[in-house]
This record gives C-alpha cells, structure tokens and sequence, in this order.
C-alpha cells in the first residue's frame, strides 16, 4: 500500500525490514559485472533509509518517522521491494482463478484463499462509486514464510502480495483479521492502479508499459492520496480500521498540541531534523475531510483530472482548487485546522492527567518506548533518536541514563523486564531462502552484563519471563497460521509446555502473574475483536477478563492484584486498570495524546507517550481514588474518530460466500511476461529495455538495445535469471555493432561483436543482531566472438570466466547517520580466459566504514587493486575506481588507498514550488592516493588528490529521493592527459530517477 515501502508494525524500534537490498547488491554487482560496461563511481556505498526499486508499488503500512529509528545500510538496486527467488522449490503453490482475479497460497491455506477471493470479488462489484469502473484482472500472492506483516499492490508486473503473519501489536494497525484487512487496503490499490489508466496516464502504458503507467500516475497523484484513500476504505468497509485507532493520529495531534504547524511540503517530504508524520496519516485525514465536504466521489473526480493532466502543471491541485477553491497547500492548512480544533477542545479538558517528565527534553527527536520499574527510582526503558541506534537504558530520577546492551534487527521492538533480565525478539533469516525468517529470543542479565541467545530458528512474539528467571512465555505463529503460547526453559530453550487454544485466539503481549501459576494476555478473536484472557499454567483453562471489543488493547503489567494496560475506549489510548479479584476496570491516566505503555513502582505511575519529539516518558502519583470505573459497553469516542464514509459500512458480516475451483499453480506459470520498457541513462551507455518477470518473482527477463557514446556503437540482447533454486542461474546474449577503436597509422577500425554468456550466483543473506550481512559467489562464462570489417584480428574471439565475490556486513544506523559507524564491503572480481587468448584481470575493493569524531560523522576508507595482463590481446571491463580528479593512466597495474571524512552541514527542510525539497546538506572532505605501474617503462607514477565534496539530499515533486552534488579536486600530481592541478566536477546520477 505505499510505493517503495517495507511495511512492518508500525511499531519497530530496530525495524525488522527486510534489508535485503545488501543481499540483492552482492547478486545485481555480480549479474552487472558479467557482461555489462559499468560506469565508477567514488562514492561509498550508501542508501537512504527507503529503499529505491524498480517496481511501484503500494504496501500497507509505512513505518512512521518516530518509529523508524533505525535502519540497515540499504542499497539503492532493482528488485528490493519483493525477494526474487525467496521461496524454496519445496513449496507448492495452489491457485483460485476467477475473471476477476487470480489468488496464488501455498498448500493448506485454501480457506484463506477462498475467503481473499470472495472479498475481492465482493469489492470490485459494489465499492467503486468513488474510484471507477475500468476492470482489468489482478494476481494476488498469499505469503505465509515472512513474519512481516505487510502488502502491496505494484505496477511491472500487476500484481500484490500478502504477508498473511499478523502485526504483533494491535495499537497501530488494528486487531482485524489480518488477510481481511489486507484484502480490504490492498484491493483498493488495486481497483486505483485500474482507474488511473486514463489520458495522458494511458498514453504512457502505451509508451512504457505499466512501469511508464507507474511513473506517470505516481507524478500526478501524490503519495498520501494512494495511502488516505485506501485507509478510508479498510475503515469504511469494516468494524474497525486505522480511521478508528486513537493512535493512528498520534503525530498529527502531537504537532498541533505544541503549535507546530508545518508546511505542506515539509509533511510530504520529512525531515532528518524533527518528526513528521508520514502519508498514511495525512492521506487518511485529507481523504476524509474531502469526503466530508464535498461529496463521496469528490476524489474520484480530482484523480480522474489528475491523470488525464487537466491542467499540465500540478494537476491535482488545479483539480482541487476548481471544486473548493483552495490550492493543494489551503486544502491540507483547512484539514489540519477542522482536526486541530477537535484535538484543542479534548486536550484542553479540566481533568487531564498531570504528570511530569522523567527526561529531560532534548534538540532530537527521542523515543523511550516501553518502560519497567527497576528499584527504587529506576526504570529500564529502550531508548532511541535520530542521532543513535536503540538501546535498553537504565533510567535514574534524576534523568541520568546507563546503556545496558542494544537489541538487533526485529519484527518487533516489544521487551520485558523482570528481577535483573531483560527478554526480547530478534529477527534471523535462511541464508538463501529470504521469505524464510524467524524470530528468536534473547535475554540480557543484569546480574552479569552478559546477553544469551535463547531459542534458534523460531518464531516467537512478546516474550516474558518469571521473577526466578527459570521459564519464558512467548507468543507463536506457524505458517499455516496457527497461534498460540509456549512456555520455555529459559536457559536451553525447551519447549516445556504448549498451552491449549482450541479457539485459535492470537496473543499478544502475554505475562506472568506475580506467582508464575497464570498467563494474562491480550487475544483477537476471528471477528477481529479484543479481550483480556487470564490462562492457567497448570490445567490451560482460560477466563475471561473483558467482553471482546472493537477497541485494541496493549501491553499489559502485572503489578500485585492489579493488571495495568492501554486501551482505546477514549480519543486516545490510556492507561487502564482491572483488579483481577473484582475484575472492575478502571482509566488510570486521561492524557493529551496517546500512552503506548505504563508502570508502577510505589505509589507512582510512569508511562510512555507520544509528543512532537517523539515517545518521551512520564511519571504521575498513583491516585486510587482519582480512577474513573470503564463501562465497555458504552462507545465513548467522538464522532471524528466514528466516521460516517458513505461506502456501505462493514461487510465483514455480509460478503457471500462461494466455494471456487482450486487448481495447481506451477511456479514456471508464464515465465517470460514482459510488462515494461524502461530507459537508463548511465554515461557513455543510454539503454531502452523490455523487463519480464513471472508472478511468483522467480525468472527476470530482458531484452534491450544499448548505445554507447565514446564508441558510436549500438548493442541489442537479451537475459534470463531463474531463482527458483539454490543457485540463481542465467544465461543470455548480446550482440554489438560498429565497435571501434582509433589506430596510430591506420585510423578508426570498426568491427561486430557477438558475446553469449551464461552462468551461476549463489547469494547468501546471514543478517543477524545489529548487521545486515550477505555473501554472494558467481561465475559467469562467455563466448564473445569479433567480426571486423575490412581487417583481421589477431584473435577472432575469446571465451572467458567472470568470477566474483561481494560481501557486506552493515550495522543498523540511526536516520541522521549518513554511513553505518561499523561496516565493510568487498568486492572481488577476476576474469581470466580459458582458450589459447591470453587475458586476465583481477580486480578488488575494499570500503571500510567506521565512526567520525561525533554521532553523524563518518570515516570511510577505501582501498582498490586492479592488475590487467600485459599481452592486450583482449581487454576486459575497467571497473577501477581512479583518484579523483584524474583521468586513467596506462598501466599493467595499479592500486589506490582513498579517505573520506563525511559530516553533515545543515538540515534546511525547505523547497520550491513542489518541485524540489533540501532535507540535508552535506559536505565531505578526501585524500586519494594512487600509484600505476607502467608496464612498458617499467616504472611507477603516484597520483595523489584531495579536495571536498558537497552534496545536496533532497526530494524532486515531493516523491523521489535524489542526491546531486559537486566535487572539487586538487591534484598534488600532474595529469599526464590535462594540465591542471584543479578540477571541479558536477555529480547528477540522473539514473537515481530512473530507479525510484
């Protein structure tokens, strides 16, 4: 549901995305490097913490700015957003074919399909009065492997994909059954990818197929539209919804509370410098308020515009402004302001919850998520900014805080502490099949300062441990989507005992009772609904605390006789109290905005809440008398968090029933469908190709022409990558014309080239802890035979071996940090032939990543060797990444050592126009040094520069990341083709607009 979007709970300190865009780098390095002329660069590898792909697509849950503390390094590379080859050929695949759509599962997930399809069916007849009638067939893919929680609708080729393992949290998303709502979010995806087919949007599916159709719609309706828009719908459609979730406007109502008023381009674009909230949440608002306003098929109408280009400059807004008069900037200042005034009036009530701060406000973005009480005036908290990556703190009452140990990469950022032990998740992968991930557990003891891996190869949510730290309870989910809680042996991690689930319940966050003899936890129903079970450890049976509800229920702290917890029966989560004798519920705290979670030490309460600085924690007396008693049975939300949408309302309930066909699905089913042209400007090579790749993301075609600049030359051919096994293998052909070269004596020689190669990559992805790490091996042959016109090669052709290793190994890092402070990044290349041609070259790099002199500071040194034969009866590729400033030299082989000092210069979070938004300015100041050895005079040169660069990171049209920069050189050594000691250069990768 959101272009370029890894989705997670919206609840990760250290996200568990999958950063496998390190595991595709070592795979594309070592498929570019086989048989493609690439173009250097001197610049590290680096990537923002989106990944760039190069399909669109539409997922449903982006992780929000406050919560995105920390990402990996990520590569900005092709085929990010869905793992090619990620599923092992053991898993068989079923299908329900329909004219409507096509539902891919794997084996036993048949109910689930069905019920997918029935939806599907029921929303494509009766929900497109505010979208449109235009029809085409989707595929739908049902994932059941990943412990992500997530989907999305993509263009090149259509088709989604479902992430069926539910969000451990209910907070943020909701507590519907997981495959329903995705049905519902995803679908509209679907049905707008349909509708946005028209004018000059259609023009360009003709033009570009449907990665032309991506671009076009993508620059005429924003991003915050694709995301409202389907919001609106999961909350029209069914009980519940984000449209419903109090903390779904946790960050709109942070800023407003504290007088932030941002500009419409700084809400589009975010900021390295504060918390913005992202487009689900601006998307839903705006949605609404058009709705509200001006009529159900209000966006229908503008969107329609918007594609067509009614009104070639911003065409959205110039659609808007004809209908209400406002511009798109006077539209989201009237939405904020008719919500703003809603949010004034509860925060401004008599009986707000006065409480103090634990922390001391700082310049950055902070979040203290989740809180435990750990003696007298202490609490263990895990802490994270904009500046460093999350850590478990040990928290004072004078504010001084103590790093005790920093969890890795998770699908969820949920601990416990209890009697000196800290308990979480971590996230861990099969090395080669990346759909399969676990989730594991680990536990910190205080006692000793030492951390322990407790299970492997699980998959476990929300451990919690008893106070003699001998057993560990912990959610479960299988693939065929069974749920459930284990207890563990806390030091082997044994299954000790499965407690029963007849009901298939899905728990979250469970806990020990004080005395270790019951279980209490949060449980969805499969209506979607919520209620406190308390389970008995000795017989399994279970009681139930609360009725089931619509409204969402987080982590529970037992405390004596009393159970405290956050609830969703107010505006905003609170917390709540249920005494386990009298089972009387009462709201404990009545805030401005949302808690996340609480705690009682004493005769004091302190919790976790939301503000425009990020989760900050507070402490208030524990006043019994002050608790107000919870009838459940009243709704006691306002009417804005109750929205009237006009499309039907739930149905859940009402969708038929019907029993389709279900048949084999082969996973070679349609293995070439090409869906796009696509062009690359990569200079001296400018490039148009034709992509393909089969629905299940297991073959990758392409056939394209290629024009080279330097040599005049021209190149058509074509690839095909099977991932489907262990091995990706891949084969192909290229054939290029009027290659030439300049001659002494004779003057330009022009010949034909015909190259097939074919080959193997094994690719590796062994992330685990606080780094992403993958190892890929290839060997890739060729046959490349010359035709030359009018002249005799010595040699006809060549048949060669491309041999490559690409390793990476990246510490997470926080959003302001430029580089991770600890990585490394290897890349062997050695290309020899295997006939009576003498040829050979080896080459290698070396990046070594470590931490500058403050947070966001970082070193980076560089080291590179390439040696080539010297009988030059064939040249391979020159990879070889010179000093700066420098052309190439001859030479038979040469290295370089290079520094780099990056630092960031300031944050403007200012643009023009729409058109282009400054997030940060960043400067970085270098040494190359370089010596080639010359060959034929058998001596050494040194070329040796230094100089800066500054680089400006933005985004153009308020979509697409794009880092432009400039470069000075000074050289301390003469160029042997330029006289002169200083050079400036632009850098504009043009083609980062290409990949988006």
């Amino acid at each position: 549901m959101k272009r370029t979007c890894n989705a997670l709970p919206a609840n990760t300190g250290a996200t568990a995305y999958k950063y496998i865009n390190i595991f595709i780098r070592s795979i594309i390095c070592i498929f570019a490097h086989l048989h493609i002329r690439t173009s250097s660069s001197h610049l590290p590898i680096r990537t923002s913490t989106r990944s760039l792909i190069r399909t669109s697509t539409r997922s449903i849950i982006c992780t929000s700015a406050y919560l995105h503390i920390c990402t990996l390094i990520l590569l900005p590379l092709t085929l990010a957003a869905q793992n090619f080859g990620g599923n092992p050929p053991a898993l068989k695949w079923r299908q329900i074919n329909t004219d409507t759509v096509r539902v891919i599962f794997p084996v036993g997930l048949e109910a689930q399909g069905q019920r997918v399809a029935n939806i599907v069916h029921y929303l494509n007849k009766n929900t497109r009065a505010s979208i449109g009638n235009l029809q085409q067939k989707v595929n739908i893919v049902l994932q059941n492997q990943t412990l992500e929680s997530n989907g999305y609708v993509q263009l090149g080729p259509f088709r989604s994909e479902f992430y069926l393992n539910p969000p451990p949290s209910s907070l943020e998303l909701g507590s519907l059954q997981w495959d329903e709502q995705l049905a519902l979010h995803e679908y509209r995806h679907v049905l707008q990818n349909m509708n946005f087919r028209q004018g000059i949007s259609k023009v360009f599916s003709y033009l570009g197929g449907e990665l032309g159709q991506a671009a076009v719609t993508n620059i005429a309706v924003p991003n915050w539209f694709w995301e409202g828009d389907a919001v609106t719908m999961e909350t029209a459609l069914s009980p519940q919804g984000r449209g419903r979730l109090p903390a779904f406007f946790d960050g709109f109502r942070a800023l407003t509370l504290e007088d932030k008023h941002y500009s419409y381009m700084k809400i589009r674009n975010g900021s390295y410098r504060d918390y913005v909230p992202n487009h689900y949440e601006l998307g839903y608002l705006m949605s609404v308020y058009g709705r509200t306003h001006y009529g159900q098929t209000f966006w229908r109408n503008v969107t329609t515009d918007a594609v067509r280009f009614k009104g070639l400059f911003y065409p959205l807004s110039q659609s808007i402004r004809r209908r209400t008069g406002y511009n798109i900037t006077g539209f989201y200042h009237a939405t904020m302001q008719q919500y703003g005034k809603w949010w004034e009036e509860y925060a401004g009530r008599k009986d707000i919850t006065p409480a103090k701060p634990l922390t001391a406000a700082g310049k950055t973005v902070t979040n203290y998520r989740y809180v435990y009480p750990a003696g007298p005036g202490q609490w263990i908290t895990l802490k994270s900014d904009y500046k460093h990556i999350p850590g478990f703190y040990l928290v004072d009452s004078t504010g001084h805080e103590h790093l005790l140990t920093r969890p890795g990469i998770s699908f969820d950022d949920f601990f416990t502490y209890n009697n000196g032990r800290l308990v979480w998740t971590e996230a861990r992968y099969h090395p080669r099949w990346i759909w399969e991930d676990y989730s594991v557990i680990k536990m910190y003891d205080r006692n000793n300062g030492h951390s322990y891996t407790i299970t492997h190869r699980t998959k476990y949510f929300s451990p919690d441990i008893t106070a003699d730290g001998a057993t560990i309870v912990a959610a479960f989910t299988t693939p065929q989507l069974q749920y459930g809680l284990h207890l563990l042996d806390a030091r082997t991690g044994k299954v000790k005992q499965v407690l029963p689930n007849p009901q298939n319940w899905y728990y979250t966050f469970p806990r020990f009772t004080a005395n270790g003899q019951f279980i209490i936890s949060p449980v969805r129903n499969r209506l979607g609904q919520m209620a406190l079970v308390q389970q008995s450890v000795g017989n399994g049976e279970t009681t139930l605390l609360t009725p089931f509800s619509y409204n969402v229920i987080g982590a529970p702290v037992v405390a004596g006789d009393t159970l405290y917890f956050t609830g969703s029966w107010k505006d905003v989560n609170n917390l709540y109290a249920l005494t386990l004798s009298g089972k009387q519920l009462y709201q404990v705290t009545d805030r401005p905005n949302s808690v996340l979670q609480g705690a009682v030490s004493g005769q004091q309460v302190a919790f976790s809440e939301f503000t425009a600085s990020g989760y900050q924690l507070y402490a208030a007396p524990l006043q019994t008398s002050a608790w107000r008693p919870v009838d459940t049975s009243v709704d006691a939300h306002s009417a804005w968090l109750k929205p009237q949408l006009k499309e039907g309302g739930n149905i859940l309930s009402t969708v038929p029933h019907k029993d389709y066909t279900v048949t084999k699905y082969p996973q070679l089913t349609h293995p070439f469908n090409l869906h796009s042209w696509v062009p690359t400007f990569d200079d001296p090579d400018y490039s148009l190709t034709l992509y393909g790749n089969n629905i299940l993301n297991t073959t990758s075609t392409a056939i394209g022409y290629t024009y080279n600049r330097n040599e005049g030359s021209s190149a058509v051919g074509g690839s095909f990558l099977f991932g489907g096994w262990f091995p990706y293998l891949q084969a192909g052909v290229d054939y290029t014309f009027n290659r030439s070269a300049l001659v002494k004596d004779v003057g330009r020689l022009y010949w034909n080239e015909l190259d097939w190669h074919g080959g193997v990559t094994i690719p590796l992805l062994l992330s685990s802890g606080k780094y992403g790490r993958s190892l890929s091996v290839g060997s890739n042959y060729h046959y490349l035979r010359s035709y030359p016109q009018g002249f005799k090669f010595r040699d006809k052709g060549v048949q060669y071996l491309n041999n490559t290793l690409v390793f990476n190994n990246q510490r997470i890092k926080a959003p302001q940090n430029i580089y991770s402070h600890f990585g490394q990044y290897l890349y062997l290349q050695y290309t020899h032939s295997i006939d009576e041609v003498p040829a050979e070259q080896f080459y290698g790099r070396f990046d070594l990543y470590l931490p500058g002199l403050f947070p966001n500071h970082s070193i980076v040194l560089q080291a590179a060797y390439q040696q080539k034969d010297t009988m030059q009866r064939y040249s391979f590729s020159d990879n070889f990444v010179y000093a700066r400033g420098y052309n190439e030299p001859f030479y038979g082989h040469i290295y370089k050592l290079g520094a780099n000092y990056h630092f960031p210069i300031a944050y403007p979070d200012w643009g023009f126009a729409q058109l282009i938004y400054l997030l940060r300015l960043r400067g970085n100041a270098f040494y190359d040094y370089s010596q080639a050895y010359n060959f034929r005079t058998k001596t050494s040169r040194r070329f040796a520069s230094t100089g800066g660069e500054l680089f400006f990171d933005t985004k153009i049209g308020n979509t697409i990341p794009f880092t432009f920069g400039v470069r000075y050189s000074h050289l301390l050594d003469p160029d042997p083709a330029e006289n002169t000691r200083n050079r400036l250069d632009f850098i504009l990768p043009l083609q980062q607009l290409f990949s988006y």
